[in-house]
């Protein structure tokens, strides 16, 4: 007889440490899972760690392993206990504060502060949970390779295109243009960003470091996308040619680039119509319904 497994994700994943860099502070993750009821969840992050001399890479591969044993012991729990996301929500934030803890207490430790960025999404039954802190960034495109960007650059060169006081091609250039605003390991107090939405089936969500958008724009993603829609590329051929076109626009800082786009439609137009009605303050940020 012969086995046949349901596939419920498609993903690819890239990472270069850039041009003339040693070593690779980036770290990512994913886990795909299904819960109790039988229905089909991911999970990624993305770390972009900062400090040098490998205390980056240390701060990245601690908040991923925090974020490792949260999937392992708390997110299963969490997913069977029924619809909504709030519970969720605070046990994530949770976790970021925990790791934001222990990267100052390594800090101290070693007489040097380290830190990270950090991003987390979550999907399950066409919608998602989304916790960030820092400049890494994650898109939604659409079928028709439109991208939209869900999360807040909290960069000193971000804030000040968003006040009006430079342009995105005076950041590029400026020397401030890597400063972060807020991060993990940095302050006690922290300055989380939390949303939630939904997506469908021909969605596909990119989880990106800062090295490749400083080279690739959301219009050269969108061009590189719809380029490339013909040939009917999987995503892990599609994110090696993405970290290409960052190196061959030299970026000199490390690349990481996450595709993930559920594989197949788990429920019926009208199914997801009731679903989103019942779900409708899941449009709103998620700081708005505390």
């Amino acid at each position: 007889m012969k086995t046949t497994f349901a596939v419920h994700w498609q993903y690819g994943v890239a990472t270069h440490s850039g041009l003339f860099q040693t070593t690779n502070e980036d770290r990512s993750l994913l886990r795909i899972g299904v819960t109790d009821q039988g229905e089909p969840y991911a999970a990624a992050a993305i770390a972009d760690g900062m400090g040098g001399s490998g205390d980056g890479g240390m701060a990245s591969e601690t908040a991923l392993a925090a974020v490792k044993l949260w999937l392992d012991e708390q997110l299963p729990g969490l997913l069977n206990a029924g619809p909504g996301w709030k519970p969720l929500a605070i046990s994530a934030e949770r976790l970021f504060h925990s790791v934001n803890g222990q990267l100052i207490e390594l800090g101290k430790r070693g007489g040097r502060r380290i830190g990270t960025t950090l991003t987390l999404i979550l999907l399950l039954n066409e919608t998602y949970y989304l916790c960030h802190t820092g400049d890494c960034r994650v898109y939604k495109v659409t079928r028709s390779n439109r991208v939209r960007l869900l999360t807040k650059d909290q960069s000193w060169a971000s804030e000040q295109v968003r006040k009006g006081r430079l342009s995105l091609q005076q950041v590029r250039k400026h020397p401030k243009r890597h400063v972060l605003l807020h991060c993990l390991g940095m302050q006690t107090e922290l300055k989380l960003i939390a949303r939630t939405g939904f997506y469908t089936p021909n969605d596909r969500f990119l989880l990106c470091s800062d090295g490749f958008y400083d080279r690739v724009t959301d219009l050269g993603i969108e061009r590189i996308l719809k380029a490339e829609d013909g040939a009917g590329l999987g995503l892990q051929p599609l994110c090696d040619l993405l970290l290409d076109r960052a190196l061959d626009r030299q970026s000199n800082d490390n690349i990481s680039v996450l595709m993930l786009r559920p594989a197949a439609a788990r429920i019926t137009p009208w199914r997801r119509f009731i679903h989103r009605c019942k779900n409708f303050y899941m449009l709103f940020p998620v700081e708005w319904r505390k």
